[in-house]
C-alpha cells in the first residue's frame, strides 16, 4: 500500500514594516520623478520666454532699421531745387523719439500718411509705438524696457543738429514676459540688448 506524503510550505506574509517600507519607497521614487519633471517644464517655460523676448526685440528692430534706411528719399529731388519751401528732414532730432520722414509714392510732396512715421517708448505700459501720419500710436512690441535713440553726423560724432544727422543708432531693450523666481536680477525678468547703427542712404 503507498503511502502519499504531503508537503507543507511556509506561506508568510508581508509584514506592515515592510509594507511601510515599500510604500515609503515608492513615493520618494514618484515625488523625485515629479520633481525633476517640475524642473523640466520651468526650464521649457522659461527656454520659450528668452526666445519669444529675443525674437520679439528682433522684429521691432528690424522694422525700425528699414524705416531709418528709407528716411529722406527723395526721388523728385525737392531738397535739392529752388524751392525750399517743400524741403524736409529725412531723420529730425528728437531725444526720445525717432522721427523719420521720405517720400515714398515719389510725387513731390509728403502728405501721404505712410510717408511721416515716428517710433516712440511708451514706459507706463512697456511697449514700442509705431504713429504713421496723423494716425494714433499703434504698438509694435511689446514688453520693451527701453528705446535709446542717438545721432551721428557724418564725421562719426554725436550730434543734436537735424540737418546735420547722417546716422543713427538704436539701442532696443526688451524683457521676459513672465518671471523666473530663479532670477534674481530685475524682479526676475530677463532682459535681451540690442544695438544698431544705421545709415539712410538718402541723406546727402
Amino acid at each position: 500500500m503507498a503511502h502519499s506524503s504531503t508537503k507543507i510550505f511556509d506561506q508568510r506574509g508581508v509584514t506592515l514594516t515592510e509594507l511601510m517600507v515599500a510604500l515609503v519607497m515608492g513615493l520618494a521614487t514618484v515625488a523625485a520623478v515629479y520633481s525633476i519633471h517640475l524642473i523640466q517644464v520651468k526650464q521649457r517655460v522659461v527656454q520659450e520666454d528668452v526666445m519669444g523676448m529675443q525674437q520679439n526685440a528682433r522684429a521691432a528692430m528690424d522694422l525700425m532699421t528699414r524705416e531709418v534706411r528709407m528716411a529722406g528719399y527723395d526721388p523728385m529731388g525737392v531738397n535739392r531745387d529752388k524751392n525750399s519751401s517743400n524741403d524736409f528732414l529725412g531723420v529730425d532730432y528728437h531725444p526720445k523719439e525717432l522721427h523719420i520722414r521720405s517720400d515714398l509714392n515719389g510725387n513731390g510732396v509728403l502728405t501721404d500718411s505712410n510717408e511721416s512715421i515716428v517710433f516712440l517708448h511708451d514706459a507706463s505700459t512697456m511697449t514700442l509705438k509705431r504713429k504713421v501720419g496723423r494716425g494714433g500710436r499703434q504698438p509694435v512690441a511689446g514688453h520693451i524696457q527701453s528705446l535709446v535713440i542717438r545721432y551721428f553726423d557724418g564725421q562719426g560724432n554725436v550730434t543734436g543738429d537735424a540737418t546735420q544727422i547722417r546716422m543713427v543708432e538704436l539701442m532696443l531693450t526688451a524683457q521676459t514676459e513672465h518671471p523666473d523666481a530663479n532670477y534674481p536680477k530685475n524682479d526676475g525678468h530677463r532682459t535681451f540688448t540690442l544695438r544698431s547703427r544705421v545709415v539712410p542712404r538718402n541723406l546727402p
